[in-house]
């Protein structure tokens, strides 16, 4: 199970992004994050180019389809969403890992009582949400 943002784990950062620019000024060894949106797929495109580490916020299952295909390493949704989300990406074998927004320790548990891929703390995002 992937812990990312616990404090007895070590973790790359991770910073939310808006723009390229945002993007090229993150360090080398972190990991971007962003929304999932149609105003966004040209940084999701960009990021896959330039094989750029990247996670995204994803509410709707269409929106997972399409994060996977453009090669998006995390798929970051909702704990109400997880269990879904999950099945999905087992089924039709993802790259990419499906990870909780965990906001309390006990949703640690959550995540492994229900096999899914990790859980990302909110507050190990840099950068506003």
């Amino acid at each position: 199970m992937i812990v990312i943002g616990h404090k007895f784990i070590d973790y790359k950062p991770f910073y939310f992004v808006n723009t390229i620019e945002e993007i090229k000024r993150t360090e080398s060894n972190s990991v971007v994050v962003l929304n999932f949106s149609e105003e966004n797929i040209e940084l999701l495109k960009y990021c896959q180019k330039n094989s750029i580490n990247f996670g995204v916020f994803v509410n709707r299952i269409k929106e997972i389809i399409f994060a996977n295909a453009l090669g998006a390493n995390f798929l970051i949704v909702e704990k109400e969403f997880g269990v879904q989300s999950q099945k999905i990406a087992d089924e039709y074998l993802f790259d990419a890992k499906i990870l909780i927004l965990g906001r309390e320790e006990s949703d640690i548990e959550f995540v492994a009582l229900n096999f899914i891929d990790g859980i990302i703390f909110k507050n190990s995002i840099r950068g506003k949400l």
